[in-house]
């Protein structure tokens, strides 16, 4: 080869038709540049056609050419590689020809020093050949990449802890200017050009020393016309040709107005953005605004213990003046102390007059102001419009009979299915039967002890009553009324058989002496504590017992023709106070001092609970239909539940002033009453409707009186005559009373 004299042109190599074999292996080996080859293809860096055949480098060094990934032949023309400043330039020099060099080539052989893009990288400063791909793909692997030859670059030994960078970063006085790079992973020292860069860069100058960026600027375009364009360009064909593709758009847009796709934008209103606030104001609103004004109440006068000589009943005692010390601020009547001075010049000034002052400004801009509207209206417009009680006859109005006998207060009552015979139980160990038409006692029968509660078979068909008296339930027949009517029952009970097997119950069924076969009792059920209230199934074989025990056993059910026991509950709800049967259906209610459950007993599992809101309930009774119950409660309240409505109580009557002692409906009447220790009987109307979606009518008509307190005892019980809209109420006073 010619030897190369620095600043000269290098002479153009023959083309040599044989291929040339890439020493690295890779694109392009065995492929032979031909000079119709060089002219087909265009480098895609510097845009020079006919510098480089397809697939292969420019003469210019530019790395990558049209078509395929150009690689660098390191051995070949290294005045082309310090010309061009690239790797690439090492390419062969018999690539370059006298056909249109590239622009770098045409600044060398005019012996100018080639410009570099900023950035670009010499040849020794690129050792890693792996590209421009993330380094984080070897973070796994021990070598970084690879050199030109194909070697494995491998990373650089970094074991050094805390103390040895501790250590560098005292001694080694260039530790601020070594950077690690992440090509080969090992450090490099910046020069002093590389650190000005990077200072003049974070002070946000130029990077280029010698660039000036307010140099003068060139006025190309002036204000005098020339004759001459700028530049003389012929026009494309494309500007005088109309267009293909807008053509397509605007079919498209007329297509789609034609279905409907495309609507036209509807009008935008113009609104003024700003407008005056006041200018058109409804003078009605200035007088509304004026009307609507609400003046600030006034501060309180001062009184006689803000004179500066009052009274002597206004100044406060040691006594005072301590316990107004040890009051809270809001709890004081007064916010200062009174005293008395000599004259009025004696007076200091007023050390809250400041705190005051502020008090009062708070209330004046933080205290919202609010008109109290007074509103006129007629007390009998509050008062629900009730119809008039001689609309709601008949009920009990007069007292017309008064049965007397017994020695002391009278407890319970209880009246034939008939209506012709009332029986009554007394604390003076008795129980009477009385006509009720003549008031006649019919027939008096000793039983030993206190009758608690007494009950008359529902059953038209059998004569018998079940008394509670202590520990025992005694069935009487009192043989009153017909003879073969109470001759039945006697046949009915005495055609009992027992079982072969003894059974376990919990009571003991024991049949009448002679003695008290005589007086009418034919049997006794025992019990282990004593009893307070017996009631009776409607159809009249199977009756209930509570006992005054907070066990299990509080409530049994008998069963009459069987001579049979049971205890319908595992365990004991609370203090059970008296339980009734469901008239018509297989329900069971368990009144407890607050609530009344529901139990079915075909299911044996509660159905309702009720709560009464009361303290402790006394009383119950339910309405012949069934569906409404009331509960009488020893806080004079009475409550009146729907059971389809609610499970807590539809009304509350707060009639009586004492506490209800017994509660009452009548089964063919819409009417229900309530006796108290007050001593009263209040008679109600109590109208159930068929339709659901009518509230039932509760109105209170009459308040029967008679009784005399005893013992701070009133009336003890009530009870409706069954056919009659009559009621009977028995006293402390030992009477039994009748209303009609």
């Amino acid at each position: 080869m010619a030897p190369v004299v620095p600043g000269a042109a290098p002479a153009p190599e023959p083309w040599d038709p044989r291929p040339r074999a890439d020493p690295g292996g890779r694109g392009g080996e065995g492929r032979s540049e031909a000079p119709g080859a060089l002219g087909a293809a265009a480098c895609s860096r510097c845009r020079q056609p006919g510098t480089a055949a397809a697939g292969r480098v420019c003469a210019c060094a530019c790395v990558r050419v049209q078509g395929e990934q150009a690689w660098p032949r390191p051995s070949e023309n290294v005045r082309r590689a310090a010309v061009c400043g690239t790797d690439a330039g090492m390419r062969s020099a018999a690539l370059l020809t006298a056909r249109s060099p590239c622009p770098r080539a045409r600044q060398a052989e005019a012996g100018l020093q080639p410009t570099r893009r900023p950035g670009a990288r010499s040849h020794w400063d690129i050792r890693n050949t792996v590209g421009n791909i993330p380094m984080e793909w070897y973070e796994d692997f021990p070598h970084i990449g690879y050199d030109l030859d194909g070697k494995k670059i491998y990373k650089p030994i970094r074991n050094k802890d805390e103390l040895d960078k501790f250590l560098e970063k005292m001694e080694n006085p260039d530790y601020w200017r070594t950077v690690q790079d992440k090509m080969t992973g090992a450090d490099i020292k910046l020069t002093d050009e590389q650190v000005d860069l990077v200072q003049r860069l974070q002070k946000g100058q130029f990077g280029d020393v010698h660039f000036d960026p307010y140099e003068p600027a060139v006025d190309f375009f002036t204000h005098e016309v020339m004759i001459h364009p700028v530049t003389n360009r012929p026009a494309d064909k494309r500007s005088f040709i109309p267009s293909l593709i807008e053509k397509e758009k605007v079919s498209k847009l007329v297509h789609a107005i034609k279905m409907g796709w495309i609507k036209p934008r509807k009008p935008k209103e113009d609104t003024p953005t700003y407008y005056d606030l006041w200018a058109h104001e409804d003078p009605n609103s200035i007088l509304g605004r004026h009307k609507m004004h609400v003046p600030a109440p006034k501060m309180k006068l001062p009184g006689h213990e803000e004179s500066y000589n009052p009274p002597p009943e206004y100044l406060l005692s040691e006594e005072e003046k301590l316990a107004w010390e040890q009051q809270e601020p809001a709890e004081r009547k007064l916010n200062f102390v009174p005293q008395q001075y000599r004259c009025l010049r004696a007076v200091p000034a007023y050390s809250r007059f400041i705190q005051e002052r502020f008090e009062r400004c708070l209330d004046l801009y933080l205290c919202p102001r609010q008109r109290k509207m007074r509103v006129n209206v007629d007390p009998e417009d509050l008062i629900p419009k009730l119809p008039k009680p001689r609309d709601l006859q008949p009920f009990p109005t007069t007292q017309a009979l008064v049965y007397r006998g017994h020695t002391s207060l009278v407890r319970c009552l209880s009246i034939s299915p008939s209506g012709q015979w009332l029986a009554s139980g007394s604390d003076d160990c008795t129980v009477r039967f009385w006509e009720v038409c003549t008031a006649r006692c019919m027939k008096t029968l000793p039983v030993g002890g206190v009758v608690k509660s007494i009950a008359w078979n529902p059953n038209p068909t059998v004569c018998l009553v079940a008394i509670c008296v202590e520990q025992s339930v005694l069935l009487v027949n009192p043989c009153l009324g017909d003879k073969l009517l109470y001759g039945a029952t006697d046949q009915v009970l005495e055609s009992y058989v027992p079982p072969e097997e003894e059974r376990v119950q919990p009571v003991q069924w024991v049949t009448a002496t002679i003695e008290e076969h005589s007086k009418g009792i034919r049997l006794t059920v025992q019990h282990s504590k004593a009893l307070k209230q017996v009631t009776w199934h409607g159809k009249g074989d199977y009756f209930a017992t509570v006992v005054s025990d907070n066990s299990n056993m509080q409530v049994l059910i008998h069963q009459t023709s069987k001579r049979w026991s049971q205890n319908p509950f595992r365990k004991s709800k609370g203090l059970v106070q008296c339980v009734l049967f469901h008239p018509i259906r297989p329900y069971f209610f368990v009144a407890t001092q607050r609530y009344v459950r529901v139990y079915n007993l075909l299911k044996q599992e509660l159905t309702k609970k009720l709560m009464a809101n009361c303290k402790w309930v006394s009383s119950m009774a339910i309405h012949p239909g069934g569906d409404n119950v009331i509960c009488g409660s020893y806080d004079s309240k009475l409550a009146w539940f729907d059971l389809d409505l609610s499970t807590r109580p539809y009304q509350l009557l707060r009639h009586h002033k004492k506490a209800l002692r017994s509660v009452a409906f009548h089964k063919h009447y819409p009417l229900f009453a309530s006796g108290s220790d007050d001593g009263t009987v209040i008679v109600c109307h109590g109208m159930v409707y068929n339709d659901l979606l009518q509230n039932p009518l509760l109105v209170p008509v009459k308040v029967l009186k008679g009784h005399a307190l005893t013992l701070d005892l009133g009336v003890l019980d009530v009870l409706f005559h069954p056919t009659q809209p009559w009621v009977f109420s028995s006293g402390a006073d030992g009477t039994v009373r009748l209303f009609t």
